[in-house]
C-alpha cells in the first residue's frame, strides 16, 4: 500500500495540463480498471492497464517532455489494482500488484482533476467544450471583431480572438499595420504554415497568365479553398494590403448554417449531399489535384464537421441518369443556398483588414471588379485546425496556471 506522504498540488501529472481541483467522494476497484466518483455526481473509468501506462513517476513518464516512456507489451497482462485511497491532499493513491521498471515503487500518485478530465466518457480533453454558433446576414454583425492594434501584443486579446475563431468560424481583425510580414507575424503566434502549391504565402493578384479564377477579376462564388485536396484546409487567412478598385467585395457564408437549415427543410438533399461523392478536379496547368468525396462530412459523434465546395471545380458527374440528376439538383440548390442574401454577407476588406477563417466550416468570396479601376492585393496562407486548437490549449493552460 502507498505511503500517504502528502504532496502539494503541484505533483506533476503525465502531460502539461492545467486541471482544476475535484472533489473526489469514492474509489470503486474492479477486475479491470478504477472507478472514481465525484461530488457533482459524475464518475471517471479508467483501465487498469492504461492507467499504469500513464502514470507521472519518472520512469514511466518523461520529467521533462513528459512523453510516456513504456509501451503496452512493459505491462503483465495479469496487472491488478489492489489498493486505492485518496490521500490528504486530494491525489489518488494506487498499488499495484506488480513492479514493472527497475526502481518502480509499486505505486502511482493522480491528479484528481486529471482523472476527472480524462477518465470521463465524453471528451472533454481532446476538444475544448466550446459551442459553435451559426450566424447568417442578419446576425452576422454581432460576431465580435478583433483589433489589430492589441491582438499582436496583448494575451487576453488573442485568447478572445482564438475563442471566436472556434465558435463562429470566423474573425475579422481590423486596423493591423499594413506591412508584408503581419500575415507572418499572426500565424506564427497560432502554429505553422500548411503549404500548397501556390507557395507557404500566396498573393492574390490579377495575373495575365493566372492559373486560378483567384487572379483573375472574375465572381468567385461561394467557396472553401482547396476542395481537391484529401484533406481539405482546416484554416484560412486572407490580409488586404490594396483594394481600391470598382467591385472587389468580399463574401462569407457560414456553411453549417446552411446546412443546418437544408437538415431542417429538405432532410433529402442534406442526406445525399452527406452520402453521395462528387468528382472534385483542379484545371490548372501546372498541377492536377482530384479527390471523390462528398459535400459534407460527419465526425465520429455524428455531428457535421466538414463541408467541401468549389462548384467552378466539380468534374463531370457519373452513374446513372436518375442518380445523377438527383445530386445535380442537390449542388444546385447549396448553391442557391450559399450565395442566397439570406445567409451570406457581402462587404469591404480595408488596408490593414484580416479575414480568418474555418475553411471547412465557412465559404468565402468575391464580387467581381473592375481591374482598370485600381488594386486589389491580398495575401493568404492556410493552415489547419490542429494548429489552432493546439494554442488554445495552450493558451488556456497559462491562463490557469
Amino acid at each position: 500500500m502507498c505511503a500517504d506522504v502528502s504532496k502539494p498540488s503541484t505533483l506533476k501529472t503525465p502531460d502539461f495540463g492545467t486541471y482544476p481541483t475535484r472533489i473526489i467522494t469514492d474509489l470503486i476497484i474492479h477486475p479491470l480498471g478504477l472507478e472514481v466518483s465525484y461530488n457533482d455526481g459524475k464518475s471517471s473509468f479508467h483501465l487498469t492497464l492504461n492507467l499504469r501506462e500513464h502514470s507521472p513517476d519518472s520512469e514511466s513518464t518523461h520529467p521533462i517532455t513528459r512523453e510516456t516512456l513504456i509501451a503496452p507489451i512493459d505491462i503483465p497482462e495479469d496487472l491488478t489494482i489492489t489498493d486505492a485511497h485518496l490521500r490528504k491532499d486530494g491525489f489518488v493513491a494506487v498499488t499495484w500488484s506488480k513492479k514493472i521498471t527497475p526502481n518502480d515503487s509499486g505505486c502511482s500518485v493522480y491528479h484528481p482533476g486529471w482523472l476527472y478530465q480524462t477518465g470521463l466518457s465524453d471528451d472533454i480533453d481532446f476538444k475544448i467544450n466550446l459551442e459553435q454558433s451559426l450566424w447568417d446576414a442578419v446576425n452576422f454583425n454581432n460576431i465580435p471583431k478583433s483589433d489589430g492594434a492589441c491582438i499582436l501584443d496583448d494575451y487576453n486579446e488573442f485568447l478572445e480572438f482564438l475563442i471566436n475563431l472556434v465558435q463562429f468560424g470566423v474573425v475579422i481583425i481590423r486596423d493591423l499595420p499594413i506591412q508584408k510580414d503581419i500575415l507572418e507575424k499572426l500565424t506564427s503566434k497560432i502554429g505553422t504554415i500548411r503549404s500548397s502549391n501556390f507557395g507557404w504565402i500566396f498573393d492574390v493578384k490579377t495575373h495575365e497568365d493566372a492559373d486560378s479564377n483567384a487572379y483573375t477579376n472574375v465572381e468567385l462564388p461561394a467557396h472553401n479553398d482547396l476542395s481537391t485536396r484529401e484533406y481539405v484546409p482546416g484554416l484560412q487567412f486572407l490580409y488586404c494590403l490594396e483594394n481600391n478598385t470598382d467591385g472587389g467585395f468580399s463574401t462569407l457564408t457560414d456553411g453549417f448554417s446552411v446546412a443546418h437549415y437544408l437538415k431542417e427543410t429538405d432532410p433529402d438533399i442534406y442526406r445525399l449531399l452527406l452520402t453521395q461523392p462528387v468528382n472534385f478536379a483542379s484545371k490548372g496547368q501546372t498541377s492536377d489535384y482530384r479527390i471523390r468525396a462528398p459535400l459534407f462530412h460527419h465526425n465520429e459523434k455524428g455531428n457535421l464537421d466538414e463541408i467541401r465546395w468549389t462548384c467552378w471545380l466539380r468534374a463531370p458527374l457519373r452513374g446513372s441518369f436518375e442518380e445523377m440528376d438527383k445530386t445535380y439538383h442537390a449542388q444546385r440548390e447549396f448553391y442557391r443556398l450559399v450565395n442566397d442574401l439570406k445567409f451570406k454577407v457581402e462587404f469591404k476588406l480595408e488596408p490593414g483588414d484580416m479575414m480568418c477563417i474555418d475553411n471547412r466550416r465557412v465559404l468565402h468570396g468575391r464580387t467581381s471588379f473592375t481591374e482598370s479601376s485600381g488594386a486589389r492585393w491580398v495575401r493568404g496562407c492556410y493552415m489547419e485546425r490542429d494548429e489552432l486548437w493546439s494554442a488554445l490549449r495552450v493558451a488556456l493552460r497559462a491562463r490557469h496556471s
